[in-house]
């Protein structure tokens, strides 16, 4: 009888520990601008291909062309990963804010 109750414990205590997430950053921008993002994702069949390392340097520019060349701030980047019988679905999201022209333009810029 212990032994259920120990191993009825412990996997209540895995259930509740994986459903728990804990956030990586959190980005203040005091004067946002327009909100951009970008995803990828990709199912990956028996874990063999999975997303490439170059995917979230694609994302960010992808970023900035939504942007159309202002300066890009507050970059968040999020991974999502579900796993499946026969693999995995992996998902990169990227958000941030374009930067707002000033109002007074290029002068308020320095020298």
């Amino acid at each position: 009888m212990r032994k259920r109750l120990g191993a009825g414990v412990l996997g209540a205590i895995t259930i509740v520990l994986g459903c728990v997430s804990y956030p990586v950053t959190t980005t203040v921008v005091a004067q946002p601008g327009k909100r951009v993002m970008a995803e990828a994702s990709k199912f990956s069949v028996l874990w063999l291909s999975p997303l490439p390392m170059e995917t979230a340097g694609e994302l960010l520019d992808d970023l900035l062309e939504q942007c159309d060349g202002a300066d890009l701030t507050g970059v968040t980047i999020g991974s999502q990963r579900g796993w499946v019988v026969i693999g995995e679905v992996a998902k990169i999201i990227v958000s941030g804010y374009c930067v707002e022209p000033s109002p007074g333009g290029a002068s308020d810029r320095g020298p």
